[in-house]
């Protein structure tokens, strides 16, 4: 485990579950482990007993540990394949985990509501174009293309319990967070799956790695290229494009939005205009004839 940088605003407790699951998620810690004592984690950490128990009880709501009476907490272990006669499919979690995705399909994103949008994007087809603007962002700017792609679609995938809450609501609405979510999500799933969703979460909301940062700036740029085409439609988009412009991270992000700004969003125009001219001009020769 790595010791907590006191440089980093997060709270403390934020900052400790984040080393512990970083040894459980990089193997360090495997399943089964046993964690240090609450006296011997704060020693280690530099800090209070009850810091130590907050953090521990979020790694527990994500599903990381689990405590056991008189023993102490380990790490939780994942299901193994395969499963013996008489249970339920290996893969049965996996398959309940893919139809929950299917939620987002019915899921509005509910920010357009304020602009009298009556029928807007899904958080589906939201999170369809965030992994197209991953894809071009990496490619641009030389990250893992794969890799980017994987956290732009897992980066709204807790929204099927907890909804699309808009930013007027944030200030008053608690959830749980998006790593102990998708750690509920995937608990049925065999171990390795488990392993990677939750790694894609826990990266894609720390936002320190690279391809994290352009997973975030395809996150805005989406939004981005809405607000344009709604705009195109006659509704106020302004203060969601200057918001998702000013968000931006990567150089490669901040040029594509100067792009979108100067792009016509018919992207068919060019081709009914060139449609129109090869009508015109064969009408023109079969009145000649």
């Amino acid at each position: 485990m790595q010791l907590i940088d006191p440089a980093d605003p997060r709270k403390p407790y934020v900052k400790i579950a984040a080393s512990i699951r970083a040894a459980i998620l990089s193997g360090e810690l495997e399943p089964g482990a046993q964690l240090g004592t609450g006296e011997e984690l704060a020693k280690f950490f530099g800090v209070a007993r009850m810091t130590v128990h907050a953090a521990i009880r979020a790694l527990k709501e994500e599903g990381y540990v689990t405590s056991r009476a008189g023993s102490g907490v380990f790490v939780r272990d994942q299901a193994s394949l395969p499963v013996a006669a008489g249970e339920d499919h290996p893969l049965a979690g996996t398959a309940t985990f893919l139809f929950e995705m299917g939620q987002l399909k019915n899921l509005p994103r509910s920010g357009w509501l304020l602009l009298g949008i009556t029928q807007p994007e899904s958080v589906a087809e939201h999170s369809f174009r965030v992994a197209m603007v991953g894809l071009v962002l990496a490619s641009i700017e030389g990250g893992d293309i794969g890799h980017v792609t994987a956290l732009c679609l897992m980066h709204d995938a807790h929204e099927t319990r907890i909804g699309d809450v808009p930013s007027v609501g944030r200030a008053y609405i608690t959830t749980a967070t998006p790593e102990a979510i998708t750690a509920h999500q995937v608990s049925g799933m065999p171990g390795q799956a488990v392993k990677v969703m939750q790694e894609l979460t826990a990266e894609y909301e720390a936002a320190e790695t690279p391809e994290s940062r352009m997973a975030h700036d395809a996150d805005k740029i989406e939004t981005l290229l809405q607000a344009v085409e709604y705009g195109a439609q006659g509704h106020d988009t302004a203060t969601w494009r200057e918001n998702s412009i000013a968000a931006l991270r990567t150089d490669a992000g901040r040029q594509l939005a100067q792009a979108i700004g100067a792009a016509d969003p018919r992207w068919w125009a060019p081709f009914n205009a060139s449609y129109l001219e090869l009508h015109a001009t064969a009408q023109g020769k079969a009145r000649k004839r």
